[in-house]
């Protein structure tokens, strides 16, 4: 068995056992995780996957947890926080207008949108209001009706499991739906070079705060969820629609409910456990299949055991 305390003489960065992940996840659920470790930097991160090697350690990359749920039994293999670690942003050239910035994949989104309205830096509008970390939002291609990561992603510089050091340019990233195929569960984002223009700082403003106001009129933003659940269905249909059909609307288990406001967040009003959001989750798969014969499939991201 791994002792995680001689990791702290491998790398320079943060090691914290025996974390409480419902302190790190946006749903406020889950169990312990035997290790955390916040990098100090990209040199910290190959000395640890250096360290994984050596041991046979598999591991888990985590942003924000905005889109993660930890089962009640907790994760028992190292969770690597980049969050607030490779959070650097800095503009790489300028010419006519079109603008290349690089951004840190654990700069929070709203961190980012924030700097290029405040700068007059187009392109980024279409993220407002999405959580997590730029690393989270280029693994799954984040998005919203507006658009994708993948519509501003110039490249991308990542680290893979063997411990390479990787710079893929838009094309070779394999963007789709909430997915890229370049990207495997142990490859670690470094940061994103964003293809910006510039323009009015006042109409980038506005069109901010017109996104984040409709998505505070239109999503239940005041309780603890990890946003959307389920991806909308190939076919075309919202997912949040099918559930809605389907009467899970305001059906809970617990402390897990299915928000009144969007069909397709699960919320936790204050006592929910990893169980009920889990139960929650197979019950609208069930019920959405029986009702459209659709079978909806995970948005979400669920780690660890079940006790």
């Amino acid at each position: 068995m791994v002792d995680f305390n001689e990791l702290r003489s491998v790398v320079r960065g943060r090691v914290v056992l025996d974390v409480p992940m419902n302190q790190y996840t946006s749903m406020r659920v889950g169990g312990t995780c035997a290790c955390m470790f916040t990098p100090a930097d990209t040199d910290d991160i190959l000395k640890f996957i250096a360290w994984s090697k050596d041991t046979g350690q598999r591991y888990f990359v985590m942003g924000s947890g905005t889109n993660l749920i930890v089962r009640e039994g907790g994760v028992r293999y190292p969770v690597i926080r980049i969050k607030h670690t490779l959070d650097s942003m800095e503009i790489e050239s300028e010419d006519k207008g079109a603008v290349r910035l690089r951004a840190g994949a654990g700069m929070p989104v709203a961190e980012l949108v924030r700097y290029c309205a405040d700068r007059g830096l187009s392109g980024t509008e279409l993220l407002a209001g999405i959580p997590g970390t730029v690393g989270g939002a280029v693994f799954m291609n984040a998005g919203t009706g507006e658009g994708s990561v993948a519509d501003v992603v110039e490249a991308v510089t990542f680290i893979e499991r063997s411990g390479r050091t990787k710079t893929y340019g838009r094309d070779e990233m394999g963007f789709g739906y909430r997915t890229c195929r370049a990207l495997s569960a142990s490859s670690i984002v470094v940061s994103a070079v964003l293809a910006l223009r510039s323009a009015d700082a006042t109409k980038v403003q506005k069109k901010v705060e017109t996104v984040l106001k409709v998505k505070a009129q239109t999503q239940p933003l005041n309780k603890p969820s990890c946003g959307s659940i389920f991806k909308n269905p190939a076919s075309g249909v919202k997912a949040w629609k099918l559930l809605e059909e389907a009467g899970m609307r305001g059906v809970r288990v617990r402390g897990a409910m299915y928000s009144e406001l969007h069909t397709n967040f699960i919320v936790n009003t204050g006592s929910a456990a990893a169980g009920d959001v889990l139960a929650l989750i197979n019950a609208g798969i069930e019920k959405v299949r029986e009702k459209s014969g659709v079978r909806l499939e995970l948005e979400a991201v669920i780690i660890g055991d079940e006790s």
